[in-house]
Order: C-alpha cells, then sequence, then structure tokens
C-alpha cells in the first residue's frame, strides 16, 4: 500500500511540473508497472517519453499520414506533426509509402525521405509532384491532402492496387506510368480536374516555399 501511495506521488508531482516548461515542445508521458507484485521490476517498467512537434512538406502539406515510435496522426495546417525524440518518422498516404527519416526533425522536405541525392534528386522531384498533383486546394502556398484520398490510396482498391505497388519515384518513367493513374482516381470527388504536374512545376513550387519560423 505504501509502495502504491509514493508511486501516486511521485507521478503527481511529475504532472504537475509540466505547466513549468514554457516555451519547450517535449511532453512527457509516464506508464507504470504491474502491479503491488512487481515490485522488483518497478523501475525498469517506467518509461518517459519525450513528444517534439515539427513541419512536413516543401510547400507545407497538411493530410498526409505519419509515425513514429509510438505516435501516428496526420499532419496538419502547415504540415505540423509530432514525433518521438530520436525515432525515426515515416510518411505515407494511405498504402503509398513516402519515406522515411531516421531520427526526427523540426522540417522535413521530400528530399529527406530520399535515401541518396539532394533536392534535385529525381525521387525527391517526384514526391514533390505527386503531393502537389493530390493538392485539392491549389493556388494557395501549402498543399492540402484530403481524408478522401488517403482512404483510396490503398491496396485493397482494384482501381490503384498495381500502380500503389509498382510505384517508383526514382524511375520517371515508371513513376509518371503510375502516378497518373493514382492522381485520376483518387482526385476523382475534387471539383476540378488534377493531373499529374511535371517536374518544372514541381521545382519552382519549392523555390516559393517560406522558411520556417
Amino acid at each position: 500500500m505504501l509502495y502504491r501511495t509514493r508511486r501516486t506521488l511521485i507521478l503527481m508531482l511529475s504532472l504537475l511540473a509540466l505547466p513549468l516548461l514554457v516555451g519547450s515542445k517535449c511532453a512527457f508521458f509516464f506508464s507504470s508497472g504491474g502491479g503491488s507484485s512487481d515490485k522488483d521490476k518497478n523501475d525498469s517498467q517506467n518509461e518517459v517519453i519525450v513528444v517534439a512537434s515539427g513541419y512536413f512538406g516543401d510547400p507545407r502539406t497538411e493530410g498526409v499520414s505519419y509515425a513514429s515510435g509510438s505516435l501516428s496522426g496526420v499532419t496538419g495546417k502547415d504540415g505540423l506533426f509530432q514525433y518521438e525524440a530520436g525515432k525515426s518518422i515515416r510518411f505515407f498516404i494511405g498504402d503509398i509509402n513516402l519515406g522515411t527519416v531516421r531520427a526526427g526533425q523540426s522540417l522535413v522536405t521530400p528530399q529527406d525521405l530520399v535515401a541518396v541525392g539532394g533536392s534535385g534528386s529525381t525521387a525527391a522531384i517526384n514526391i514533390s509532384r505527386l503531393l502537389l498533383s493530390l493538392d485539392s486546394q491549389p493556388g494557395d502556398s501549402a498543399i492540402t491532402i484530403p481524408k478522401s484520398a488517403r482512404l483510396s490510396a490503398v491496396r485493397s482498391n482494384a482501381a490503384v492496387s498495381s500502380d500503389i505497388a509498382f510505384l517508383d519515384f526514382s524511375d520517371d518513367t515508371s513513376f509518371a506510368n503510375n502516378a497518373s493513374q493514382l492522381v485520376a482516381v483518387l482526385t476523382q470527388d475534387y471539383t476540378f480536374t488534377a493531373v499529374l504536374v511535371d517536374a518544372g512545376t514541381a521545382s519552382a513550387s519549392r523555390l516559393k516555399t517560406p522558411s520556417k519560423d
């Protein structure tokens, strides 16, 4: 009983200290171990998860799914996402894998998702082309990918199953063939006819992206 009381007191004091972390982007979550019969393991079963925030896209992109450690979600306004400090982050749209960064960082762009090459690499540009093509609100400085596109971009959807399977961002010809079909299907409920943008348009859009504050 004394053990439980001490653990509860420690947890309460820790949580009360969180508001004092003004200006920090980190949050701390505590998970307790088993019951009183697990006293010998109590220290090793306490877990601290440090959560930080970052921004995805160039331009910033809302509506891309992500997963980092025990965290997962969809990028919000200005591409905002959260990640576990020190953990990798995977970005995806339905079953379309965009890529993974080995460790979380405050700004992730398509060039960070490719293993080799800088901002001008074929894969990075093609990732940007797909994101821009799925933008449901073109004309502003951001990209917005709706839930309907994420729900349709799955292998169980016969209309795009093979295109997802053979999508290769590093091969221009393969990418153009499969991405064109993906864009046509995933944007069917848009109020306009979307098409796969070209590499020049993708490169130019990235030059216009405002820097992070």
